[in-house]
């Protein structure tokens, strides 16, 4: 299992047990608040005071909308955990992020260029941009560049470094 899928499941047992919650504190609440709304018909002189209750079970409820919120926020940031390092990239940039891990994390900057049907003058101004935005390391090899995914950024992608 990746780390994303435990957040997955994390998330969903969270929302789980929160829904669970929040759903048996108001049904109690509500069956109470029957329950007691009889008995005090029953009995003269004795006001009802409902809100009483609703008090008694306000931990309960903030509990289960705790983790309700916990749930959504780790769904939201695991939906968007794959893309830390290529989010804003334009369509070429990703592809040749999306070409660099399909090669582990490294590539010739030629390789670049005919694996993706690109013009060197294309790729050169693609693997520039990518190294000013700190997303690549770029290495002298001969006549052409040895363009390497950055090591935090390949961790971050579950790659290892050639």
């Amino acid at each position: 299992m990746t780390l994303s899928r435990h957040g997955k499941v994390l998330a969903l047992t969270m929302a789980t047990l929160g829904t669970s919650l929040l759903l048996i504190t108001l049904f109690s609440l509500w069956q109470h608040n029957n329950i007691m709304s009889e008995v005090m018909r029953n009995i003269a002189g004795m006001p009802m005071h409902e809100s009483m209750m609703f008090w008694m079970s306000a931990p309960a409820i903030a509990a289960s909308l705790m983790l309700i919120i916990a749930a959504i926020t780790i769904i939201l940031t695991q939906q968007n955990r794959g893309d830390i390092s290529v989010v804003g990239l334009n369509d070429r940039e990703r592809m040749v992020v999306d070409y660099l891990i399909m090669r582990g994390g490294v590539a010739e900057q030629r390789e670049i260029a005919k694996g993706l049907g690109l013009t060197r003058l294309q790729t050169h101004r693609i693997v520039s941009s990518l190294r000013n935005r700190n997303i690549v390391d770029v290495e002298r090899y001969g006549k052409t560049n040895v363009v390497r995914l950055k090591a935090d950024k390949a961790k971050q992608l579950d790659l290892s470094s050639p």
